[in-house]
């Protein structure tokens, strides 16, 4: 039997599935398959390196800090993103908040970052380095938001945020053999995505990329499919869901830690609620 865990991306909301992420920990569940995109897989690494309480901690002690993002950043020719790339990719995980990287390399499982091809707009799953560059190079990659990053290069190709081209990749874990597989959402159930308020920029900036535009405007259609296809698999009993009761409350951009910690606590009450479900689904 092949376990997955499945982590949506939402940036600050990605908060939720750090709080399932410990009590999986704390209550050794397991898992053979980690997929995801964006912040999702970005602190879903947590889970491979065995440091529950670690991306909680980042947060509410980081995320606020003036050294962590902000527009100077973004205008910043050598760095070209909302996010302080040394400090936010290298300072904290190497030293304020250290990453295990001996453990993320002794992990058994499969870990794969999606990430969404610019030149072709298709959705590509790659398997995650162990090493502390290779890593970073990658979870960039899955990680950067159309004008909020610049396009990411990796292994010669150049990628934007895995969420575009596939937001919730639970169709690649079961395409890759995983019969039992959980999926953490960072949406409530019934969530339906609409247009992009970036839609125009992002029209003027990658206008010589038709195909990835073609994905993007796309999206929201493409999210809502697989959010009910993500039911259909849970009704039949294929896939365990675990998703926040309400997201309204949250920015995909929160920084304030109090918030933060309400969104973690969620995820920890969810996990908590469904642990007996979660060992049934696993026997």
């Amino acid at each position: 039997m092949k376990t997955a865990l499945v982590f949506e991306g939402g940036a600050s909301r990605a908060l939720f599935t750090c709080g399932v992420i410990d009590v999986l920990l704390e209550n050794n569940i397991r898992a053979d398959y980690l997929i995801g995109v964006s912040a999702g897989i970005s602190y879903g690494i947590d889970y491979a390196a065995g440091q529950a309480g670690r991306s909680l901690r980042l947060a509410t002690e980081y995320m606020h800090d003036k050294r962590y993002m902000g527009v100077k950043y973004l205008i910043d020719r050598s760095n070209r993103s909302i996010y302080n790339i040394p400090f936010a990719f290298r300072q904290i995980p190497d030293e304020l908040v250290p990453f295990d990287y001996e453990a993320f390399r002794s992990f058994p499982g499969e870990i794969y970052a999606g990430v969404t091809n610019l030149e072709t707009g298709l959705a590509e799953y790659i398997s995650v380095p162990r090493d502390r560059e290779g890593s970073e190079k990658l979870l960039r990659a899955s990680c950067a938001l159309p004008i909020l990053f610049q396009p990411q290069e990796y292994n010669g190709k150049l990628y934007m945020d895995g969420g575009i081209s596939d937001s919730i990749p639970f169709q690649k874990a079961i395409d890759d053999g995983c019969d039992r597989v959980i999926v953490i959402l960072t949406r409530e159930r019934g969530f339906s995505k609409t247009g992009e308020k970036s839609t125009p920029l992002v029209k003027r900036f990658y206008k010589d990329y038709p195909q990835f535009m073609e994905t993007f405007l796309n999206r929201p259609d493409m999210y809502n499919r697989t959010l009910n296809s993500l039911a259909e698999y849970e009704k039949a009993g294929k896939a365990l869901v675990i998703a926040p009761r309400d997201t309204s409350g949250y920015r995909r951009t929160e920084r304030n830690p109090e918030k933060l910690r309400e969104i973690y606590g969620e995820g920890r009450r969810e996990a908590l609620a469904a642990l007996d479900k979660i060992r049934e689904y696993l026997k």
